[in-house]
């Protein structure tokens, strides 16, 4: 214990030391070498007191009384030599010259730019999205002072802070960074790799934002993305951490379930007839095609298959969304089997109370989603598609029609 505390005390003092030499020496060339001396005695590797020396280091490179040239020529050296560092004794590091540059920081953009990416980066590792999503940011990519970034950091930057809100359950937040990466692809859509992230992207902020049928064909057009000219090898790598295959997958997997999310109607089968054509959702995991089977084929989903698709949602896709969403398939799988229902007993096939079977019903019918009649004094539905059933009906309603025309 001694020895490490003498060791702690001769390793603070020697950076100590450097950095007084480093303050006394007025020429520029000659105190920056001083003080990459220091960093260097700082950030050896093995040292017990690295966070104390290069805490040191940092408040005496940033204090007023060292010149904005000398100042940022040290930290030039300084930054890429944190890496040296333990992963934590760096986050806390980086974390100083953040906050003690901040007042100059106009000053240092590419210094500080770069100390926020190694944070940013750190960050993600330890899975803190948010955090490593506000770190990068607070890099002003729209700066004129001393460095410019060209539109294609700029665009990389936006998907990356976008996919680290997406990934800590935040779309609102990311949404901005998706839309400010749309305007840049019109100058970069030269690369597959940042166009696929963003189609990648918005499918999942619309998907978050529960229009799960816009959703589901944002996700279908990410599954079968193809660059022209330049096909992206599936085992690319993207800015999300994802392969290229692997993303086509999910989202694949991910079409099929906002569609099977999606409001019953005409709109929703048509991207489910495509979907059960796709010979590749054959092959997806995770029980998915099963469902996407049964729901295409208009059958009643039962409560064990209802339970098992739960299973495999989002929390924010779960709950009443897939509640509501089971209610209007199968209420639109009962409109291809019978004429006409009771509320009743269309209240029991849902498993819902006849009132909400009944407003489920009358709502898909003003929305045209679903054809058919409601009959409020016999607590009856005839369904459009039932035939002779809904065939009388009609009837009906156009004699009573003719009649008022006629009075």
């Amino acid at each position: 214990g001694e020895e490490r505390g003498r060791a702690r005390a001769m390793g603070t003092q020697r950076v100590q030391d450097l950095l007084a030499q480093a303050g006394s020496i007025s020429e520029q060339k000659g105190s920056v070498e001083a003080f990459c001396l220091a960093i260097d005695a700082a950030v050896e590797p093995g040292s017990a007191t690295a966070q104390q020396d290069c805490a040191l280091v940092v408040e005496k490179v940033l204090s007023t009384e060292v010149s904005q040239w000398v100042c940022r020529d040290a930290l030039q050296y300084l930054v890429p030599a944190l890496r040296k560092l333990s992963k934590d004794v760096h986050e806390k590091v980086a974390e100083r010259i953040l906050e003690l540059v901040q007042p100059r920081a106009a000053n240092f953009e590419e210094q500080v730019t770069v100390v926020r990416e190694q944070l940013s980066e750190l960050l993600e590792q330890r899975e803190q999205w948010c955090r490593a999503a506000e770190v990068l940011s607070g890099i002003n990519v729209d700066s004129h002072n001393n460095r410019t970034f060209d539109d294609r950091y700029k665009l990389q930057k936006c998907l990356k802070i976008a996919t680290l809100f997406l990934r800590d359950g935040k779309p609102q937040r990311a949404e901005n960074y998706v839309n400010r990466a749309a305007f840049l692809l019109g100058v970069c859509n030269d690369d597959p790799a940042l166009v696929l992230q963003h189609k990648s992207c918005y499918a999942r902020v619309v998907d978050h934002k529960c229009k799960f049928l816009e959703a589901a064909l944002r996700y279908y057009e990410v599954s079968n993305f193809s660059a022209k000219g330049r096909e992206l090898d599936p085992a690319t790598v993207l800015l999300d951490g994802s392969e290229v295959g692997k993303l086509k997958e999910s989202a694949l997997r991910d079409a099929v379930t906002c569609a099977v999310l999606a409001n019953a109607g005409p709109q929703r089968s048509r991207v489910l007839a495509s979907l059960y054509k796709d010979e590749r959702c054959v092959k997806l995991e995770g029980g998915v095609y099963p469902i996407l089977h049964k729901v295409y084929m208009e059958r009643i989903l039962g409560p064990a298959e209802v339970a098992s698709f739960s299973g495999m949602l989002q929390s924010h896709q779960g709950g009443e969304k897939v509640e509501h969403a089971v209610i209007e398939h199968n209420l639109q799988s009962a409109s291809r089997l019978y004429r006409n229902i009771s509320f009743e007993e269309l209240g029991r096939m849902l498993g819902v109370e006849p009132v909400r079977a009944e407003k489920a019903a009358a709502r898909m019918i003003v929305e045209g989603r679903m054809g058919g009649q409601i009959d409020q004094v016999d607590n009856f539905i005839y369904f459009a598609s039932s035939g002779e059933g809904s065939g009388e009906v009609e009837s009906w309603d156009q004699q009573i029609r003719s009649l008022c025309q006629d009075v």
